[in-house]
């Protein structure tokens, strides 16, 4: 009888330790699930990002860095200020990527850089990032975006990103333009960038940074 009550005690008292980390084990699952769940909303597929790789941390091709920033922003805004849809976006970029790369080697070699530059489409992770806009700070949830992807030299350098469609990245833009832009969003996509919805962004990271582990690249800086 004491035996019985014995092995009784000891599995109580097991499951009783065992209960914070079940308890840590399901908020984790539900974080996980609904940072799985808002990757499969529209911000990701009605967003196309712009990332820029430097050649280097120096002061001189961070600062080549910006003046290729310039010019493609300027170019691809044109590109873009009528498209309906990411799609629309994407398809004429990818039309005019040969001109967009003979713009970005042309600024360049202006700046006296001989290094190469390629130009692509690709689907890339980001972490959350917030960007000051003329309409206010709008912030975009981690996870995988469509995004044109520029590598000057061996882009072993600092990155930058912004938001390509809407065109949310001219540094010039005023109020009006950048809330023209914001419109191209439906109601839900902007109160999740202009609401910077914490625990939804909480759960994004997660899941970026599960795939950071697994060996996916995740673009940080």
């Amino acid at each position: 009888m004491s035996y019985r009550f014995s092995v009784h005690s000891a599995l109580f008292h097991t499951l009783k330790r065992l209960i914070p980390f079940f308890c840590g084990l399901s908020v984790f699952l539900g974080l996980l699930a609904g940072g799985i769940f808002l990757e499969r909303q529209p911000i990701y597929r009605d967003t196309l990002r712009l990332h820029i790789r430097a050649a280097s941390d120096s002061e001189t091709d961070q600062r080549l860095k910006l003046l290729v920033r310039d010019r493609l922003t300027a170019e691809t805004a044109l590109l873009t200020v009528d498209a309906g849809t990411r799609e629309e976006a994407e398809y004429r970029i990818e039309k005019a990527l040969p001109t967009l790369s003979a713009a970005a080697a042309e600024t360049l070699r202006k700046n006296g850089c001989t290094l190469p530059v390629s130009l692509s489409l690709e689907n890339e992770s980001f972490n959350t990032r917030s960007y000051d806009t003329a309409a206010g700070r709008i912030t975009l949830p981690a996870g995988q975006y469509p995004s044109l992807s520029v590598t000057i030299g061996k882009g072993t350098g600092h990155n930058w990103w912004c938001v390509l469609y809407p065109s949310l990245c001219l540094p010039a833009a005023e109020k009006e333009e950048t809330e023209a832009a914001l419109a191209h969003y439906t109601d839900e996509e902007r109160r999740l960038v202009t609401g910077g919805i914490t625990v939804r962004f909480w759960t994004a990271e997660l899941v970026t940074w599960l795939r950071s582990l697994m060996g996916e690249t995740v673009y940080r800086r």
